[in-house]
């Protein structure tokens, strides 16, 4: 079994799912913001920023996998609340 990731990290995520959906959606709560993309669109926004993380400083990067891991888990959810439905 992997370990678990790490609270800090776990945090880092979530603070750039809630920007995500301040910066795009008007509110860090907006879930149907992101309810609204469809998987196509998730994709290119994921491989936009995991482009992005391959070039710049390690932090840089590390910035860039952050948001790619926050964007993942929101399409995740996104998925999950059509599939609850």
């Amino acid at each position: 079994m992997s370990p678990k990731i790490s609270q800090q990290i776990a945090e880092q995520i979530q603070e750039a799912q809630s920007h995500g959906r301040q910066k795009y959606g008007g509110h860090p709560n907006n879930l149907a913001h992101d309810d609204a993309h469809t998987d196509d669109e998730w994709a290119h926004y994921i491989a936009d920023h995991n482009e992005r993380a391959r070039l710049g400083t390690p932090m840089e990067r590390r910035q860039h996998l952050i948001k790619v891991a926050g964007l993942a888990v929101s399409a995740i959810e996104a998925i999950d609340r059509k599939l609850s439905k």
